[in-house]
């Protein structure tokens, strides 16, 4: 049977069998990232489809994701890749860092947090995976942006010329039953980096996100 004809079988079925069937297609067939590019996130960006994330439901995971941020670098400088219109750093305590820098490729979002910008604080619009600076930082934060990559492992590793040498990488992204590419992304990393401390919050059935901290010092080769 062809894809395209599981595929259709699926929109005829229940969603448990569904989710069992993406479970043995994800073994089966080679990861795929999502979808997106500037094009695609300006037009999400300008039609709301992201304004989910200032929802009560979405603040566990950012909340984490501070959480680490201030005890691992009090005062420290963070790189965020994936910053969207810059919700983590609205988040982040304004004593609690020393520079923060945001990356994202659409332009709309960028566009929303350019206001916010002051002299420690500098968003840019720019395609993550050629993104280049002079800076180095205390901490990179992935924030749910490591699904789009093509090779999701050799985009973390490309940062590394990036991070300080007693810097940390904080990677955070969907866990709900349905996504099952981030798997294949936490084993890859898993196999370069060991984890130094993780966390897995869920706000409802479905809706979970797992954030993962890692010291690149301590690669594993």
């Amino acid at each position: 049977m062809k894809y395209y004809q599981i595929r259709n079988a699926l929109s005829f079925t229940t969603k448990p069998v569904i989710n069992l069937w993406k479970r043995w297609l994800s073994i089966i067939l080679p990861y795929q990232p999502m979808k997106g590019g500037r094009a695609v996130l300006d037009s999400e960006y300008s039609r709301g489809k992201w304004d989910y994330l200032r929802d009560l439901d979405e603040l566990s995971r950012f909340s984490v994701i501070v959480g680490y941020c201030h005890h691992l670098k009090p005062a420290g400088t963070i790189l965020e890749i994936g910053c969207g219109e810059g919700i983590l750093q609205e988040r982040l305590c304004p004593s609690g860092y020393a520079r923060y820098v945001g990356v994202d490729v659409s332009e709309e979002a960028i566009r929303r947090a350019a206001h916010k910008q002051n002299e420690k604080t500098c968003f840019v619009r720019e395609d993550a995976s050629i993104y280049s600076s002079e800076e180095r930082f205390d901490l990179i934060v992935f924030n749910e942006c490591l699904e789009y990559f093509d090779d999701p492992l050799g985009a973390v590793r490309r940062y590394e010329r990036f991070l300080e040498q007693d810097g940390f990488y904080i990677v955070s992204m969907f866990a709900g039953i349905d996504t099952l590419r981030t798997r294949r992304i936490w084993k890859a990393l898993e196999s370069a980096y060991t984890p130094a401390a993780e966390t897995r919050v869920s706000t409802k059935p479905g809706y979970s996100w797992i954030i993962k901290v890692f010291t690149p010092a301590q690669c594993k080769g």
